[in-house]
C-alpha cells in the first residue's frame, strides 16, 4: 500500500490508476498480485541506489559499501534531513540508529526508535555488523 501511496504522491500514478490498483490491493490475498500492482513504479531513490551498490550518505559522504571512507567513524541514520543517511520512509524514526566504528569493528546502535532496528532478522539494540548483513530500520531494508 505504501508503494501505491508513494507512486500517487510523486505523480507516477494518475488518480484513476491509483484508485483501481488500491481496490485490487484490498481484494487480493496473493503476494504476487500485490507486487504486480507496484512493479512498474520507480523505487524510492535510496532503495534503487542501494540495489545498485551506490548509496551515498548526505551531500558529501561516501558509499555505505565503503565505510572506511567515513573519517569520523560515525553515521547517523534516520528520516531527518540532519542525518548522514536520510531514509524517506515513514516507519523510520527521525533519528533511528547510528553506525559507529568502535575498536576496529562497525556497530549498529538503535536510538530508541519506534519501529525497531533489526540485523539479519534479529532485533538489535547495539550489535556488531559486517559486510553482507541485512539491516532493517522500520520497514526499510538495506544490505551492507
Amino acid at each position: 500500500m505504501s508503494a501505491l501511496q508513494h507512486g500517487y504522491a510523486t505523480g507516477s500514478l494518475q488518480t484513476d490508476t491509483f484508485s483501481k490498483r488500491l481496490d485490487c490491493a484490498l481484494r487480493t490475498s496473493s503476494q504476487v498480485e500485490l507486487r504486480g500492482l507496484t512493479a512498474d513504479l520507480p523505487a524510492p531513490w535510496w532503495r534503487a541506489a542501494l540495489e545498485r551498490g551506490r548509496a551515498t550518505v548526505a551531500h558529501r559522504a561516501p558509499s555505505l559499501l565503503d565505510p572506511s571512507q567515513l573519517a569520523s567513524g560515525r553515521m547517523l541514520i534516520g528520516r531527518s534531513t540532519a542525518c548522514d543517511l536520510v531514509v524517506e520512509d515513514d516507519t523510520v524514526s527521525r533519528r533511528h540508529a547510528v553506525l559507529e566504528l568502535r575498536d576496529g569493528t562497525w556497530r549498529l546502535r538503535d536510538l530508541g526508535s519506534s519501529n525497531g532496528t533489526w540485523v539479519n532478522g534479529r532485533r538489535a539494540r547495539d550489535v556488531e555488523v559486517r559486510r553482507g548483513d541485512e539491516l532493517q530500520l522500520g520497514a526499510a531494508r538495506f544490505r551492507l
